[in-house]
């Protein structure tokens, strides 16, 4: 019996061969997703102890603005320690969710969850539509709080908050500042309405108040303000007065003085307060210190949505900040609330002031990546003298 080989025409041929590409396209994803890497999960919140070495799926990309990162080195930040303890939790899986319904595999994922927020590493792989990174490069970068974080052997995140490390710092010193920098520009440059302030010479601020001066966020601040050509008072404890000095602040007081609050009040009054120190309204307020506008970077925005749920937490939080905000008299100041924000903008000022010597890193305490829940309690006791860090190489 003579077989008939059956012989394509042109457009059946492409048809194969474009099936026989997704399918090895489709292949190879799941051999990638088979991939495993080290990296720091929760499994359940609760306590530091839920922190476990796992083995986790390498990621894989998805979108053609995505790239994937090898983490050279990661902070750990106060949010971090926090979401382990399950802050946020409720809006932070909507926001998954939703990432989820959108077509992003794995965004609606809540456990196991690796945290961390910024880092600096080296591109391993890149979506079709990146043009401006190559592989190899060496990057700095930081993740949105709803994603799964860096604090694995790699991370995947979009282009635009990915950023050539600046050549002048160590990789160790680039992972300690996108998160406290990007914190710290958003409250003053967004919320402190510094943004249109400063194009209009007459509206120019000229006298801050940085409570709490020498954590990751308050020694950013500083640099960032004096990058403006702001005048800067600053509060922290007697050991933290000459670093803060170097950093550029006009005017440090020490808290622990008993004089301390009359300092403060002398050197005002300040056209922004920026409370790094979790202080409080209510308690700077008594104190008399004279402003106009108070920002605080310990919002109740996510607290009242785990304490009410969203309904009655997006409620709660419109009256917490209505009933701070209505106007009593003429010298009534106004209270903001200040967040991180993962803007390619923010970075690209960072960037250029990093570059320029404008801002420098300051590190309290660098940990190897087998360390992590050390660096997570140190982070959790405070006092800290800049960022702690995980080195990763």
């Amino acid at each position: 019996m003579i077989k008939k080989t059956a012989i394509l025409g042109p457009k059946s041929f492409t048809r194969v061969c474009q099936l026989r590409c997704l399918s090895q396209l489709a292949a190879k994803r799941q051999e990638n997703a088979a991939e495993k890497m080290l990296a720091w999960q929760i499994h359940s919140y609760g306590s530091l102890d839920e922190l476990k070495l796992s083995k986790a799926r390498l990621p894989v990309l998805v979108r053609p603005s995505d790239v994937i990162i090898k983490v050279d080195a990661a902070s750990v930040n106060p949010i971090d320690v926090a979401m382990v303890y399950g802050y946020g939790s409720k809006v932070l899986n909507v926001m998954r969710k939703v990432k989820g319904c959108v077509g992003k595999p794995y965004s609606d994922i809540e456990f196991p969850l690796t945290m961390g927020r910024d880092f600096a590493g080296t591109v391993v792989s890149i979506g079709h539509g990146v043009d401006r990174l190559k592989i190899g490069d060496e990057i700095w970068g930081v993740v949105p709080i709803e994603q799964q974080g860096c604090h694995a052997n790699y991370v995947m995140v979009d282009s635009c908050l990915v950023s050539p490390k600046p050549k002048n710092i160590s990789h160790v010193e680039a992972a300690s500042i996108l998160y406290a920098g990007l914190t710290a520009w958003s409250a003053l440059w967004y919320t402190g309405g510094l943004c249109y302030k400063t194009v209009i010479p007459s509206q120019m601020y000229k006298k801050i108040l940085v409570l709490g001066g020498s954590g990751g966020v308050g020694s950013i601040a500083i640099q960032l303000l004096k990058a403006w050509n702001m005048q800067v008072t600053t509060t922290c404890s007697i050991d933290a007065i000459d670093m803060l000095q170097e950093l550029g602040a006009d005017v440090v007081i020490n808290y622990k003085e008993s004089d301390a609050d009359s300092k403060v009040i002398a050197e005002g009054p300040y056209d922004i307060i920026l409370d790094c120190a979790n202080q409080g309204f209510e308690n700077m307020k008594s104190k008399g210190y004279p402003h106009s506008n108070y920002i605080t970077l310990n919002s109740p925005l996510l607290k009242n949505f785990d304490e009410h749920g969203l309904l009655l937490g997006a409620i709660k939080n419109f009256g917490d900040l209505f009933k701070q905000n209505i106007p009593i008299s003429e010298k009534q100041s106004f209270v903001k609330w200040g967040f991180f924000a993962p803007s390619p903008t923010g970075i690209k000022v960072i960037e250029e002031l990093v570059e320029a010597k404008k801002i420098i890193p300051v590190i309290q305490e660098i940990f190897p990546f087998d360390a992590l829940p050390k660096a997570y309690e140190r982070v959790s006791e405070g006092h800290l003298r800049g960022k702690v860090v995980i080195n990763m190489r």
